[in-house]
């Protein structure tokens, strides 16, 4: 069967998939690593009230939670607006959803001090294009913040929306810590630091929810341990920042 891991629609997939799909509501087991994916951003940015904010694929809008107590500008942009209406209606401060597509950010640029796109360029085609937008609305020497999942085999199965091949999870790219690397540099960005963040093994012993309300510096030495011993992290974790 041949793999096809082109899109001609691919804003009606993302859109299908805001109405399938709970985003807001993830297993035990992921909300704990999507938590703790966030703690570790903002560690890498520490952010501040006068800070103008985009999040490329804000999904369920867990970046609110880390960012309420500062209440900087934040642009949480998506493709299904339904996720966006439910997370302006939560939203303990005032947010300023977007629905639109990555390839064609719909702002000025430089606009932004930071834009996170967590989990989300293993999704795409063509990530050069999207990280050249991003490059675009980022104000000189602004961040960028990457999360990609690290070292992923790509599977494919049958979609049930179109019937067609289409990779498991729509990953189509996988990544280690030098084609992150690469894929920053070439697009204009000086990567400044990578991470591996919540290995795999105690992930899967259920540490993490039992570690829950551990204070994020605790979890992360234990985590990075365990991440020095084998590697294998779900993530890494990348910063860069905007060059002329």
């Amino acid at each position: 069967m041949k793999k096809d891991s082109s899109y001609s629609d691919h804003i009606k997939h993302y859109q299908l998939d805001g109405e399938f799909y709970d985003f807001f509501s993830p297993d035990k087991f992921m909300l704990q690593e999507i938590r703790r994916r966030y703690q570790q951003v903002f560690r890498l940015f520490p952010v501040k009230k006068r800070h103008s904010i985009l999040e490329i694929g804000s999904g369920g809008g867990f970046a609110i939670e880390q960012l309420k107590n500062i209440q900087p500008l934040f642009f949480p942009m998506d493709i299904p607006s339904v996720n966006l209406n439910t997370m302006r209606s939560n939203a303990p401060f005032s947010i300023y959803p977007a629905s639109a597509d990555a390839y064609q950010l719909p702002f000025k640029s430089a606009s932004f001090d930071l834009v996170l796109l967590l989990e989300v360029i293993e999704h795409l085609e063509n990530p050069q294009i999207v990280l050249e937008e991003v490059h675009r609305v980022l104000k000189q020497h602004g961040k960028i913040i990457v999360s990609v999942p690290y070292k992923e085999k790509i599977t494919y199965q049958i979609c049930i929306h179109c019937n067609q091949p289409t990779p498991t999870h729509s990953h189509l790219h996988s990544f280690d810590k030098n084609k992150l690397a690469k894929s920053l540099s070439s697009t204009g960005f000086m990567p400044l630091k990578i991470v591996k963040n919540c290995n795999k093994i105690p992930n899967r012993l259920h540490f993490n929810l039992i570690a829950r309300k551990l204070p994020f510096p605790v979890w992360k030495f234990i985590d990075t341990l365990f991440n020095t011993i084998i590697d294998k992290p779900i993530s890494l974790i990348s910063v860069g920042q905007k060059q002329k």
